[in-house]
């Protein structure tokens, strides 16, 4: 069994990369910390499977066979306990399009989106671009985890939204939403007639050992729900795209079909051969992978609680610290920015003085993360 190797610091620049070649940095020596994707090499199997590709030599249209169809219904019930049907899957290639046209399709601009604040900002942004109405309510700190307010999320459903926008593990706030938040959810979206689409992405980025990824649409009856599922964020392959849709109510399912026709291209060989070889041999890499992220989240977490004016609450999930500061700090990002460290704005969640900071890369990087951060300290 191959051991890999996630110390090893791999040269990004000069790739195309969204997060080391952003035209900001021009001239400018900058330790990139925003995007979501991972610093890590790839597990070989996907290595493989686009080196199979390449030595084919034909790069023509494609079909999602039966066997990602199998395979991916099989991790669903082993990894998530949900049993779901081979029929209930839409193939596509990326989930923030997928949401987009779910959004467009199953809301209209009297009854609009409602999502919690602070959220991965795609959620906020999705209504502002199909002019729908957009409803908000906040999660809260409780006994050291994010979570739902649930008293303000039954009011915003008083409004009556016609799409509930779920997070689960929730980004940026690392929560693996238990078994009695999720039943709130169901009960609570089910007595408002309140559509949920359910973006679990990060279901195998669960570094907290005891917690366990529940998949809502497995408990909802009375109303249609759509879940999506993706191997991209933990495997580190977002540049290839590529999900899927579980979506049980046949009329909604095949409305949403019809819609993504003209809207939607093809999966590619690519995307479509190594989400089977994630699937079928991914285990090993992850297995090493996510010890990795929780050695990090616990050097950055103690890291974080001993400087004066910032805080955070321990993730149980992804690899996206969402770090707290006071007003000592004055314009943390921009300050940090200035001396060579970019993370994201908490304002781009709807989350004000936080800021957000991807630990998925080799402990050296993250050191110096945190040297440059400390040197701010007044």
């Amino acid at each position: 069994m191959k051991k890999y190797n996630f110390d090893q610091v791999i040269d990004r620049k000069n790739t195309s990369s969204y997060k080391w070649d952003n035209p900001m940095y021009a001239g400018k020596s900058i330790l990139p910390m925003p995007v979501a994707d991972m610093e890590f090499a790839v597990a070989d199997e996907i290595l493989e499977a686009l080196d199979k590709i390449t030595q084919h030599g034909v790069l023509g249209y494609s079909i999602v066979p039966d066997s990602l169809k199998i395979v991916a219904q099989k991790r669903i019930k082993e990894e998530y306990q949900w049993e779901t049907e081979l029929e209930w899957q839409v193939w596509l290639p990326g989930i923030v399009p997928g949401i987009s046209l779910a959004c467009d399709i199953f809301s209209n601009e009297k009854n609009g989106v409602l999502t919690a604040i602070p959220v991965y900002h795609p959620f906020h942004l999705i209504p502002t671009w199909l002019n729908r109405p957009l409803l908000t309510f906040p999660m809260v700190e409780k006994e050291g985890r994010w979570t739902y307010d649930f008293v303000a999320f039954e009011e915003a459903l008083k409004q009556q939204p016609a799409v509930f926008l779920f997070c689960n593990p929730h980004n940026p706030g690392g929560t693996v939403f238990n078994q009695s938040e999720i039943d709130q959810i169901v009960r609570l979206c089910q007595q408002y007639n309140c559509l949920i689409i359910s973006d679990e992405i990060h279901a195998d980025l669960r570094i907290h050992p005891q917690s366990k990824h529940i998949c809502i649409g497995q408990y909802i009856e009375d109303i249609p729900s759509i879940s999506f599922f993706a191997t991209s964020k933990a495997f580190n392959t977002a540049g290839l795209g590529g999900c899927v849709a579980i979506i049980p109510h046949k009329a909604s399912r095949e409305a949403f079909i019809k819609r993504t026709f003209g809207f939607m291209p093809m999966l590619s060989r690519h995307s479509i051969d190594v989400m089977s070889a994630t699937y079928l041999h991914g285990s090993n890499w992850l297995a090493q992978l996510l010890p990795y992220l929780k050695q990090n989240h616990d050097f950055l977490l103690d890291f974080v609680k001993q400087q004066p004016g910032l805080d955070m609450v321990p993730l149980e999930a992804t690899y996206l610290a969402w770090i707290s500061y006071d007003e000592t700090w004055g314009d943390l990002p921009e300050r940090l920015l200035e001396h060579g460290l970019h993370v994201l704005r908490g304002e781009q969640f709807k989350g004000k003085n936080f800021i957000r900071l991807n630990f998925a890369c080799p402990q050296s990087q993250l050191k110096e993360a945190c040297q440059i951060i400390a040197s701010l300290v007044h």
